[in-house]
């Protein structure tokens, strides 16, 4: 239980890791000085990635409370314009924190941040840190950084954070049976799945400063067209400090049950999803040094059907749920690939994907929060930089096996343009990479199939170097776009230099060929014999590669029948 008259007000004392615009330092403050400085501080940062955006998510909810949710687009523009050097802006800002001071004390014994006070199971048992750290894998301590002391007690500062992560990121899993929750059998509470942040591939638009970050994800209700407004309710949406002090038991009409999985009146709204309660937790500790930590099961939520009320995600359809559900539509949210770099899915990000279908039926649906920026920021070119946060669970998502923290430096151009040509170049760029690295892969096959080789092994470690060799090039390409009224002449210069890197990592595989695929030797492919050498494997792959990255639209056309005659280059891996 917390020590009587201890407290750690997150309003007033510093905790929130940021870095400084004018000389990159590192440094930690109040939410009021985050506020007060928003234009001075480049980025929050964390312990890990994902408290980076979850941290961004607690003061964007702040947003909400304090400016509401159906903002026109002057008035954001206004607020975006103002900064937080604005006096009366920020005036307004001081008296939300000073109005809902006395729910952000960590150690309050009537009403602590996040946690639910005298929450107990009934021996009173609690968990060590490892249960609040999110980088320490339950059960394997030897799998961190953290060992000994760092296991023992942190200090006030770090917890808080750790309790916004865990908040939003938290496994699923058997959790601690807290005592008056009907839902406990046995002492323990059974899985209703992973926190609501969780199960999102998130995104985090990223300005020059704070204040532009947080203003570039704060999306206002006037996003949606006609079509789908009248069916969006955003008025009991508001931030978790905003409502009745949460208990042990589950809330009604927040907790929802597993036959009412697919029910939009559960998820009110952004601020109520950027702050959603999915445990119940109570920190142990002693003064101001917190040693453990009690979670338990708090509103259960799915994601099926949200992409109304969270803005910070892509969708995609989902036939399964919606057989399962017996739903006519049913969206899930757009989970990153720890494997696949961000700028691979960019083509779906773009403004000129959205068809303008309000009744839904879109097999993917892009981040509201890009959709408003397309609205708000029709013609500014101003650079961003686009951040990807995720987690991927294992284990019936009872761990964390993998986290996501991907970045693109682009311009709000890519984003936002309404140019389809511009958006098809993208699309282009994106989808002949991909063509031109499945071309590398055909190349190492073909050269271990002249020395009698498996071409498993070869064609993996191919396409590894190929998107290596690839990631750097296309982001920097990418940085450089900063209009949309030339998507040709872009096009040419990715075509051209992607040519010319396949060219070298074609050469460089086909150098260390040996003797043996040198010489080659005849195979039997679909019944036909042909013969195979490292140097008619490079030949067909040269030509594939010329065919793939033809300079223009025109150009593509008139080399239509070479692009054909390409695809006969051997095996197609």
């Amino acid at each position: 239980m917390p020590s009587s008259g201890t407290s750690f007000n997150l309003m007033d004392r510093p905790w929130i890791p940021v870095t400084m615009l004018s000389d990159g330092s590192h440094r930690e403050l109040s939410i009021i000085e985050t506020f007060e400085q928003a234009g001075d501080i480049r980025s929050i940062d964390g312990d890990m990635p994902l408290q980076r955006f979850a941290l961004s998510r607690l003061l964007v909810a702040m947003l909400y409370g304090r400016f509401g949710h159906d903002l026109d687009v002057d008035d954001w523009k206004s607020l975006y314009d103002y900064g937080a050097g604005n006096p009366s802006l920020m005036q307004a800002i001081l008296e939300y924190c000073d109005e809902w001071r006395y729910r952000f004390d960590l150690f309050d014994d009537r009403y602590p941040f996040y946690q639910v006070a005298g929450l107990h199971t009934a021996k009173h048992e609690t968990s060590g840190l490892e249960r609040l750290i999110l980088d320490v894998p339950s059960g394997e301590p030897f799998f961190t950084t953290r060992m000994g002391d760092g296991l023992q007690s942190i200090r006030a500062a770090e917890a808080a954070r750790w309790l916004v992560t865990v908040q939003a990121y938290d496994a699923s899993g058997i959790k601690s049976g807290a005592v008056g929750d009907p839902r406990v059998k046995g002492g323990k509470g059974y899985p209703i799945g992973v926190a609501w942040t969780g199960h999102l591939g998130g995104y985090l638009v990223e300005g020059t400063n704070l204040w532009q970050t947080l203003m570039l994800n704060y999306v206002s209700q006037d996003v949606f067209e006609s079509g789908e407004a009248a069916s969006v309710q955003w008025d009991d949406d508001k931030p978790v400090w905003e409502r009745e002090p949460l208990t042990q038991q589950a809330t009604k009409g927040f907790d929802q049950p597993v036959e009412r999985t697919g029910d939009t009146s559960f998820f009110h709204g952004p601020a109520t999803l950027m702050t959603w309660q999915g445990r119940r937790m109570l920190l142990v500790h002693d003064d101001e040094t917190v040693t453990g930590v009690l979670v338990c099961n708090g509103d259960r939520l799915k994601p099926q059907n949200a992409q109304h009320h969270e803005p910070m995600t892509a969708w995609r359809r989902s036939p399964t749920q919606e057989k399962a559900l017996k739903r006519p539509v049913v969206y899930m949210p757009r989970k990153h690939d720890p494997s696949r770099a961000l700028w691979r899915g960019l083509p779906l990000l773009l403004a000129t994907h959205d068809s303008g279908n309000p009744t839904g039926g879109d097999d993917f649906i892009r981040p509201y929060s890009l959709k408003w920026l397309s609205k708000a920021c029709p013609e500014r070119s101003i650079p961003v930089r686009l951040h990807a946060f995720g987690v991927e669970y294992g284990n019936n998502d009872a761990v964390i096996d993998a986290t996501v923290d991907d970045t693109l430096d682009i311009s709000l151009v890519v984003l936002t343009t309404d140019n389809p040509q511009m958006g098809q170049m993208i699309q282009d760029a994106v989808d002949k990479t991909d063509q031109g690295i499945r071309a590398l892969r055909n190349l190492a096959a073909n050269i271990a199939l002249s020395e009698g080789k498996p071409t498993e092994a070869p064609q993996q470690r191919a396409a590894e170097l190929g998107y290596s060799a690839f990631d750097g090039a296309f982001r920097q390409w990418l940085r450089g776009i900063d209009h949309d009224d030339n998507p040709e002449t872009l096009s040419r210069d990715w075509y051209s230099q992607a040519r010319q890197l396949l060219q070298r990592l074609g050469s460089h595989l086909a150098g260390q060929a040996s003797p043996k695929a040198i010489v080659g030797r005849d195979v039997n492919v679909n019944g036909t014999t042909q013969h195979y050498s490292a140097a008619l494997a490079e030949i067909w792959f040269r030509s594939r590669v010329n065919g793939i990255f033809n300079q223009t639209a025109t150009e593509r056309a008139n080399h239509r029948d070479s692009a054909n005659q390409s695809d006969n280059d051997g095996t197609n891996a």
